[in-house]
């Protein structure tokens, strides 16, 4: 005999689900175990169970038309129950194609822990995720830290942790402290281009010294990195370059837009690094490449815009879910894009829509000036 707590419980939840925020909804949408699971409850489902499902809208939702209206409910979780297959089938075949269409990745082991075989270079390693990073791979491997900030003492502390002053935005600079890294640790086998700064300013706010500091920063210092570091990964035939991005990779925001122009860079350098290890390097089919896309996080980049931002409805997430992410994929040994948090992915296609739907979703319909949802000034 049925459980009779199945169906109140089937009941309570579609009730509550009705009332969540915004964000759970979204989630609960494009669960296909959820969206599959009322389908299946609404179409083939034993009948006393669905009575009690649909009880609680018969005098309300389903006053009126209710079999046009339980068709329309129907169809709508097909569609999304559909999507939501539609997107771990994308997920999973993105993922076979990022790691060279291979079921385990090519060339030596990774050998992380406790003997701390690897070398784990960070850029921009003083703050933000970067800090976060360091104390995440201390114990699994040995870590140098490239910043141009001093080292905090809390990082200083921890054993196998390296610092070298370094300004990313001088590549001389650059290949002169690479060279003392190599010379004291040998190759490195992950490189961690975390480094970035942000301005805040319109086009014609910005001065030609900021953009070009910005774009040294953000964009040229992976390269002259890459160079210093992918020789040594080929030889070695391990090596994982990590790329942090943002989502701002994928759409320009009035305000950042060389900040947004840079991610781009740093995206598509990642993509085109990946096709130059599978087609152009001996060896290039066991170097990883991934690129993380975080959305707002706790960091010096926002460090004055926090207010703002709240205001505007953006959450703030801490630093260490960034991190946290980075450290799972080198671990874990794989290539990857990643958006942070995962909820963010549907975002990543707005470049591919249609202008006009680009332009309602951003705002730009109804032509605002001061107060648009997307400006950022700091408070």
């Amino acid at each position: 005999m049925p459980s009779p707590n199945l169906p109140s419980g089937a009941t309570a939840l579609l009730v509550g689900f009705l009332k969540l925020p915004i964000g759970v909804v979204k989630y609960a949408a494009n669960e296909p175990i959820i969206t599959g699971g009322l389908l299946y409850l609404l179409t083939r489902g034993p009948p006393h169970l669905r009575e009690r499902l649909l009880g609680p809208f018969q005098n309300n939702l389903l006053a009126n038309n209710g079999a046009g209206r339980l068709a329309m409910i129907v169809t709508a979780l097909k569609v999304l129950a559909g999507l939501g297959i539609w997107k771990r089938i994308n997920r999973a075949l993105n993922a076979f194609a990022l790691n060279g269409w291979r079921f385990s990745r090519a060339g030596a082991s990774f050998e992380f822990g406790p003997a701390k075989t690897e070398l784990v270079v960070i850029t921009g390693a003083c703050s933000g995720f970067g800090f976060e990073m360091v104390k995440g791979f201390s114990e699994k491997a040995r870590i140098v830290a490239l910043d141009i900030s001093p080292f905090p003492a809390e990082l200083a502390r921890l054993p196998d942790v390296h610092y070298y002053q370094c300004d990313v935005s001088d590549s001389a600079a650059i290949v002169k402290v690479c060279e003392e890294v190599r010379k004291a640790h040998g190759n490195a086998s992950v490189l961690i281009n975390n480094a970035g700064i942000g301005i805040g300013k319109t086009v014609l706010e910005t001065t030609n010294e900021e953009c070009e500091k910005l774009f040294k920063v953000n964009l040229i210092s992976h390269f002259a990195l890459i160079r210093e570091f992918l020789p040594g990964m080929l030889e070695m035939r391990k090596g994982h370059i990590v790329t942090i991005a943002s989502m701002a990779s994928f759409y320009a925001a009035p305000g950042i837009l060389d900040y947004c122009c840079s991610k781009v860079g740093v995206l598509y350098l990642n993509d085109g690094l990946r096709g130059e290890c599978l087609t152009r390097y001996e060896g290039g089919e066991a170097i990883c490449t991934s690129s993380i896309h975080p959305t707002w996080h706790r960091t010096r980049i926002i460090k004055g815009f926090e207010k703002t931002l709240e205001k505007r409805g953006f959450a703030i997430h801490p630093a260490v879910n960034v991190s946290n992410v980075v450290v799972d994929q080198v671990l874990r040994g794989k290539s990857g894009r990643i958006h942070v948090p995962l909820s963010e992915e549907s975002f990543a296609s707005l470049r591919s829509w249609p202008l006009w739907l680009q332009d309602i979703v951003l705002g730009y319909a109804w032509r605002p000036r001061k107060g648009h949802w997307m400006s950022i000034t700091k408070t």
